[in-house]
């Protein structure tokens, strides 16, 4: 046994860590390429953190050699804490300090970034210029603003006086059936080709088909002109797709750059598509230490680009792009969930057909994976709960309620229903049984986040504040769907004021400060009209003395016009040939003192906001505060892109009406925005969580319910088709390719799969009959196959409790970020930090932020120095 096999033992040991065969040897195999395969449960994380470990701390790897990629920022944030936790520990025994500043960990869009700004991967060390990110909101409204979106029609050939024709064509081209005129549908169907065209990597060039229909033309075209306007803005913009292009290009100009890694780490690596694979493959062809692990059983991210088959083939893509086989190692052995789980959903699996009728002995599923379960439970654990939906509903919410007056889970949010999709009548159903038996449930997909009593009582006391009238009469379609919700909006916030003598006075103060603001702008634009001086024009120091001259304008407006603070900003901007214009003049001096966000923070301090805190505060259900947490993000969000002042030209104007309300909030409504991700506690306390199958990757639950065995068959996407045509004719086409009209087939598999491994201790699945109702022929074929026991026949007592055995990693806690911002206020660390909050002056927070994480850098530094 070598020095570094004892050391490494004796951290296990020490860390009561016992891995098995398989574990052990894909922590110590470093040189070369590697192919895990990881099933559910098997323990993928910690293996990976281990083998990190060892490459850093044994094998003198520096970090910033290293990446270490994952899928979602949760991940990021478990591997990176993780990751400074064993290496605190280790430098105990190593007697080394351990850095990982510089390391690259974190979601691929993340490292593209850095990526982009990293001097080794360019000649000189030269620095180059980071675009500007747009996120997936930023994206949307800077293709759906008029400007721009005329723009992107016009280069597609639509006639801009006929927009709902080519509305109609667009989405008509992408396969909805529904909302075809709906201008919100057009613009998701065009960043769907536009983001889908990058992901894939055609260049401009490559753009085309050769017997391309018209619409497939003009879209070609429409997405040459988008990366032409993202270039064209100020500071050029890229949308996460167009990021990873570039980076794949920035990586790829030098041939040192392929050797600046010496270990690439990637995990998920069936939800890759076809450009990460790229990057990944250029930065490892260097040193060759590529490692990936997934699962492709799980690989449930078609609909955003994702190639499963990177997964299944990687050993040949490996040797062609590498030139050099990985060594496979399978973690097959599942310790999340009890053994009758496991052989339910892995003879699920195994009981479909995978092989490619076109080329025999090529499947297009990893073979000889073999999971096991390390349980040895025989109890039961797998039921099925078929009949009328009423009944079935019924029951199995009983069963719910039987478990945890059981103990046999401690909190309802260890039970989760899943659904194929939600917004469907059986997730109606199932609200309902739980609202009879008054069992809280939290669907942050089931209805439109705008919809919940939060955002309705928040956004209603905006628009009341901010005196808008729900107009439903006067729209239709979308528009007038959203009147009826701002109607139900206004409704909800009269409640909540009558309730609160307190409330109404701060309103009536918020109506004296706009009107006030209003009427200064108004009498000054008045005079800038009668005297003919353009808002546009330059403002110089006597154009100040003229609006101070305006008659009953109010005295603080009139000082600070002929303040030396104005006055000399003024000055400077003209000698720096930035002159400012009247307007701006205007806007400043009526501005008022609060933004948007401070706005929602000073209504805060009220009665039906307090009791919400409180309750959270107590452990009890906190719901309520993830809504507020987003609440504060979609108003960052809006100040961001339209700017955090507000004045009296903004109600002179009415921009809350037709900018906050009629179209940002508007487009928020459309687009059914609403999900969250908290990277500690994925869901509130005291809700049972209803939860689409996607939304569950990742997670695992003592108590799983498949709400739903039924799935309509899909339609082969038309970009999809596209896609492999254009492929097809460029030569490009992968070796291996699952055909188009099995898609649907094989991802409904892998997504009933997914839905079932991540139950730990019960998997209940509900079977509807009756008219109207359907099972996926796979389940019923699993049904068919094994006698499950229904609810009726489960004895409770048998079953262990939910307890949470799982590896969570422990949180690194620091002084600056944590102890201190607790000790001064709990309730704002608890907002901030756990619910997420935006600050309302985020740019003082942001600099402070910056100023904490260094400090934290240096403590992490020193503590594993001292260790």
């Amino acid at each position: 046994m070598t020095e570094n096999e004892r050391l490494l033992r004796l951290l296990f040991e020490e860390k009561g860590f016992s891995p098995n065969e398989a574990q052990y040897k894909a922590i110590t195999n470093t040189e070369g390429p590697l192919f895990l395969t990881a099933g559910p449960g098997s323990g993928k994380t910690r293996v990976l953190l281990w083998r990190t470990l060892n490459l850093i701390a044994l094998e003198g790897v520096r970090p910033d050699e290293i990446m270490l990629a994952t899928f979602t920022e949760k991940a990021a944030l478990q591997l990176k804490e993780g990751l400074q936790g064993l290496l605190s520990f280790a430098s105990k025994y190593t007697h080394r300090p351990y850095d990982i500043a510089d390391m690259y960990v974190g979601t691929l869009h993340s490292l593209c970034q850095k990526l982009l700004t990293d001097r080794r991967f360019t000649e000189g060390m030269a620095r180059s210029r980071r675009p500007v990110i747009m996120d997936e909101l930023d994206q949307y409204f800077f293709i759906e603003g008029s400007k721009n979106w005329d723009a992107l029609l016009e280069a597609g050939g639509f006639d801009l006086a006929k927009k709902t024709e080519a509305y109609s064509r667009i989405n008509e081209w992408s396969g909805l059936s529904m909302g075809k005129t709906s201008k919100t549908n057009a613009v998701k169907s065009c960043i769907a080709f536009f983001n889908r065209m990058s992901e894939e990597d055609f260049p401009d060039k490559e753009l085309r088909l050769g017997k391309a229909d018209e619409t497939e033309t003009a879209l070609f075209k429409m997405t040459e002109k988008y990366r032409e306007l993202l270039r064209n803005e100020p500071t050029e913009k890229v949308d996460f797709s167009c990021l990873q292009q570039r980076a794949f290009e920035y990586v790829s100009q030098q041939l040192f750059s392929a050797s600046v890694f010496k270990h690439v780490i990637v995990d998920e690596y069936q939800d890759t598509n076809t450009i990460q694979r790229k990057i990944y493959m250029q930065l490892a062809k260097g040193n060759k230490n590529i490692c990936v692990v997934g699962d492709d059983d799980q690989a449930l991210y078609r609909f955003r680009g994702a190639t499963v088959e990177n997964l299944i083939d990687f050993e040949n893509i490996c040797q062609k792009e590498i030139g050099v086989r990985p060594v496979r190692i399978d973690l097959s052995t599942n310790y999340r969930s009890r053994r009758q789980i496991v052989d339910t959903y892995t003879g699920f699996m195994d009981g479909a057909d995978w092989e490619n009728p076109d080329k025999k002995g090529q499947f297009f599923r990893i073979q000889g994976k073999n999971i096991t379960p390390h349980s040895t439970d025989s109890g039961t654990s797998v039921l099925l709960e078929t009949g009328k939906k009423d009944d079935v509903t019924k029951n199995i919410v009983s069963l719910v309620k039987e478990l945890k007056d059981a103990g046999k889970i401690s909190d309802y949010n260890q039970c989760a229903l899943l659904f194929p999709s939600l917004k469907t009548t059986c997730e109606k159903d199932f609200e309902t049984a739980f609202a009879e038996a008054g069992i809280p449930f939290y669907a942050p997909r089931a209805n439109n986040i705008l919809c919940t009593e939060e955002f309705l009582v928040v956004l209603g006391l905006f628009a009341k504040i901010f005196k808008l009238e729900a107009k439903p009469d006067d729209a239709r379609g979308g528009m007038k769907d959203f009147q009826l919700w701002l109607q139900e909006a206004l409704a909800k916030a009269n409640e909540v004021v009558l309730q609160d003598k307190n409330l109404e006075e701060f309103i009536i103060e918020k109506w004296t400060e706009i009107e006030l603001a209003k009427r200064n702008y108004r009498l000054m634009a008045n005079c800038c009209e009668e005297k003919k001086i353009p808002l546009t024009n330059k403002a110089y120091s006597q154009t100040t003395k003229v609006l101070a001259s305006v008659p009953k304008l109010d005295d603080g407006v009139r000082q600070a016009l002929t303040g030396k603070n104005l006055n000399e900003f003024l000055m400077k901007k003209n000698n720096e040939g930035k002159p400012l214009s009247v307007g701006y003049v205007l806007s400043r001096v009526t501005a008022l003192d609060w933004t948007l966000l401070d706005l929602f923070y000073q209504l805060n301090m009220f009665g039906w906001f307090t009791k919400r805190y409180d309750k959270a505060e107590r452990g009890e259900e906190d719901s309520a505060l993830y809504n507020f947490g987003l609440i504060t993000n979609y108003l960052g969000k809006y100040m961001e892109l339209n700017g955090p002042i507000i004045s009296g030209r903004n109600f002179q104007e009415n921009a809350m009406g037709k900018n906050l309300f009629n179209s940002y909030i508007y487009a928020l409504f459309r687009l059914g925005e609403g999900e969250y991700e908290d990277s500690d506690d994925p869901f509130p306390k005291g809700c049972v969580p209803f939860l689409t199958v996607h939304q569950s990757k990742g997670l695992e639950f003592p108590v799983v319910i498949l709400a739903s065995c039924r799935h309509n068959a899909k339609k082969v996407r038309p970009l999809d088709v596209l896609v492999r045509k254009m492929l097809a004719e460029q030569g490009s086409l992968p070796d291996m390719a699952e055909p188009l009209d099995r898609m649907d087939g094989y991802d409904t598999m892998r997504m009933f799969y997914v839905a079932m491994s991540r139950a730990k201790n019960l998997l209940v699945m509900a079977q509807f009959k009756g008219q109207g109702q359907s099972t996926w022929p796979a389940l019923q074929d699993l049904f068919d196959k094994n006698q499950f026991s229904s609810c009726a026949q489960m004895n409770v007592a048998e079953m262990p409790e939910g307890e949470d055995k799982g590896e969570r990693l422990a949180h690194v806690y620091t002084y600056t970020g944590d102890y201190l911002p607790y000790k001064n206020c709990p309730r704002s660390y608890m907002a901030f930090h756990k619910y997420k909050f935006v600050p309302s002056r985020s740019q003082t927070m942001f600099f402070g932020s910056l100023v904490h994480q260094s400090i934290e850098d240096l403590q992490n530094f020193i503590n594993g120095g001292k260790r």
